[in-house]
């Protein structure tokens, strides 16, 4: 449903997106504020009152008081809703008709694409990263001192963990250009089903081709311009 008034649409910065999550979240966990503040409190090293994580949730939708989010915070927010950071960077969807604030946006933002990009990265530069966390799978983390400590892990299926995104990519353009993902499968079932039955309707053309071949060498031409008919006189 489009948000615009006087043909201006809404427009939501970063950290409001990040608010609007937060309040997905929580109702995804099913829990009540006080809830969310203690399951949050451990990671952000404070507990959240009921008025500051309510002003936190309604900060989404009040451009004049918006909640300004760290990276601590984000790495808060995903340990304590055991959620992935893009998660809280995901914007609202297209059906909401608000833009990206950004400092070199226009009046009606930037396409929030522009976001997702930004989390999810694009085929361009998505080999970087894919390059960086193979160097941390390769790395190995020195001994710690004290026997009580565990050294830091390096799982080598760091890089493939990116192989998703690119499956997800690839739903959202199939999304956006055949609809659904289910009602696309129906529709690529249906054509191949379709091939298939004009393939086996289709006249075999082998066998007259061949009769063709036959007859155009039994009446080849003799050099004169007349047909040369096949001799029933064998040669001794």
């Amino acid at each position: 449903m489009s948000t615009r008034k006087l043909g201006v649409r809404r427009t939501m910065t970063p950290n409001q997106i990040v608010a609007y999550n937060v309040a997905r979240a929580r109702a995804l966990r099913g829990w009540t504020q006080e809830q969310a503040a203690d399951a949050l409190a451990p990671y952000l090293g404070a507990r959240l009152s009921g008025p500051s994580f309510s002003g936190l949730e309604r900060s989404a939708w009040t451009p004049t008081r918006v909640k300004q989010f760290s990276a601590d915070d984000l790495l808060a927010l995903s340990r304590g809703f055991d959620l992935p950071i893009g998660y809280f960077l995901t914007p609202p969807p297209p059906e909401t008709d608000a833009g990206l604030h950004a400092p070199d946006a226009g009046v009606n933002g930037l396409d929030p694409i522009v976001l997702l990009d930004a989390v999810l990265g694009t085929p361009d530069n998505l080999g970087h990263w894919e390059d960086q966390l193979l160097a941390y799978s390769a790395s190995t983390a020195p001994m710690p001192k004290s026997k009580r400590a565990k050294p830091s892990v390096a799982p080598s299926d760091l890089a493939g963990r990116l192989a998703p995104r690119t499956v997800m990519r690839a739903r959202a353009l199939l999304r956006s250009s055949l609809g659904p993902t289910d009602d696309a499968a129906d529709v690529l079932e249906r054509l191949a089903e379709v091939i298939r039955m004009m393939d086996e309707t289709a006249p075999d053309d082998t066998a007259d081709d061949t009769a063709s071949d036959g007859m155009a060498d039994e009446t080849a031409s003799d050099g004169t311009g007349r047909k040369r008919r096949p001799s029933s006189r064998t040669r001794e």
